[in-house]
């Protein structure tokens, strides 16, 4: 039988991280009021939109992040000269290459603040769609994703979550199931059969690995510490369940969570502290660690990087048993939403609408998935992929007991930039659980 998932786009606008914001935090509650000030005007439905009928060229400005060496830069890339050439004469995207994400954040924060949004763009999180919508410069697509075709091009729920008050500002693009990844090969020397399904049956697996000179698991605290942050998520998930960022910071989960991941690093690598991607990666695509979390976009590197017969060892999980509870479930991110600055020109508001029509056709997400190794938010035939890994992340994600964002796209982005600090002095023994949590909390 056909199965139809969403299919992810993965790269990280942030090997920073990427988003969902799930409710309970201060961020999302300030951006909810200031929402409420967003007034929308009535428009005829969009579907005739798309059509452009201006005779003079219609060029649209788009500043994008997946370019250079970014996984989606190719077949993205591809997409927009196939667009050009399509609309030659009509309609013209020009790109704006930005190579570092976090000057591309600043750089649209920037433009939105000063009155001048990019006619096409992208942003991370849906506390940014939600803090641009304020500004009142983003177009509104609600009318042109309810109509015709479009509405059933995307995983259900996903454009209906992107609304701010009703109003969809944007829509998601890229959406990620991160798992955690198990090197079979290793666990199977060091005489472990399966992967754990509890965090007590971890322990005895990571106490078997270090035995046989193998760190067990990856960590690392250096620039946002993407990993261990994804790590600290799935102990959240296990110690809190699905809704536990709806209950805030005060929930016990965010202190049994930070004993947990504290615990972590007496199996992680001795460098782990000061550690950033590169160490990490490293670690598990050389065999010398047997535990690794991230998304689907970094399986073409551990099969071009990875030592020989990794890829095919590699074994993935879910969220473990804490208590009896919370098991199986995945952590789950939109990293990109696709949004548009607002246009008085009718001609150019076509011309954005029929580049997004373009975009979401089913056979180039295939394309751009099976060549970035990403997925996206457009529902598509798994069987499709290319990727036996990538493959089966989609379609265990998509049965998960349940799904949840991570850490650093569910609480104020403040927040989330106190997290490395907050786990060094963790683990260093500044601060006990509590007060790791403490910090956090007093992020602003």
């Amino acid at each position: 039988m056909k199965r139809r998932i969403a299919v992810l786009l993965a790269v990280c606008l942030s090997v920073t991280g990427l988003l969902t914001a799930c409710g309970g935090s201060t961020k999302k509650d300030e951006a909810g009021q200031a929402d409420s000030e967003v007034t929308t005007e009535a428009k005829a439905p969009q579907e005739e939109a798309t059509e452009v009928s201006s005779e003079e060229l219609v060029t649209l400005t788009f500043p994008s992040i997946w370019v250079g060496s970014d996984s989606k830069a190719e077949a993205f890339g591809k997409m927009i000269s196939d667009f050009n050439e399509e609309n030659k004469g009509k309609i013209e995207i020009l790109v704006e290459e930005q190579t570092d994400y976090d000057a591309y954040r600043d750089k649209i924060r920037t433009q939105i603040s000063t009155g001048n949004a990019p006619d096409i763009f992208t942003v991370e999180s849906f506390a940014d769609v939600q803090l641009f919508a304020e500004s009142g410069k983003l177009m509104d697509m609600t009318n042109f994703l309810a109509e015709g075709t479009m509405t059933e091009r995307f995983v259900e729920g996903l454009v209906e979550k992107a609304k701010v008050n009703g109003v969809n500002y944007g829509f998601p693009y890229e959406n990620a199931y991160i798992p955690a990844m198990y090197n079979m090969s290793l666990f199977e020397k060091a005489g472990i059969t399966e992967i754990p399904k509890t965090y007590d049956e971890l322990w005895v697996a990571c106490e078997k690995l270090k035995e046989q000179g193998v760190f067990p698991i990856t960590q690392m605290t250096n620039d946002n510490a993407w990993t261990s942050m994804l790590w600290y998520s799935y102990a959240v998930a296990s110690c809190g369940g699905a809704d536990v960022y709806e209950r805030g910071l005060d929930d016990p989960a965010f202190v049994e969570a930070a004993e947990i991941i504290k615990k972590m690093f007496d199996y992680t690598s001795s460098d782990a502290i000061g550690a950033d991607a590169t160490v990490v990666n490293g670690h598990f695509f050389n065999e010398r660690a047997a535990i690794y979390t991230n998304g689907s976009w970094i399986l073409g590197r551990i099969q071009s990087e990875g030592a020989e017969g990794l890829f095919d060892s590699i074994e993935i999980g879910s969220s473990l048993e804490f208590n009896g509870e919370n098991g199986g479930g995945y952590l789950n991110v939109v990293q990109a939403y696709i949004c548009a600055g607002k246009q008085e020109d009718p001609a150019k508001e076509a011309a954005v609408l029929k580049f997004f029509e373009f975009i979401t056709q089913e056979d180039k997400i295939v394309e751009l998935s099976n060549s970035s190794g990403s997925t996206f938010a457009i529902d598509t035939d798994v069987a499709n992929i290319e990727n036996r890994l990538q493959a089966e992340i989609i379609t265990k994600g998509s049965e998960a007991n349940y799904t949840i964002g991570h850490f650093q796209g569910s609480v104020p982005t403040a927040t989330a930039n106190a997290f490395p600090a907050a786990l060094e002095s963790l683990v260093l023994g500044d601060v006990d659980a509590q007060g790791f949590v403490d910090i956090l909390k007093a992020a602003k």
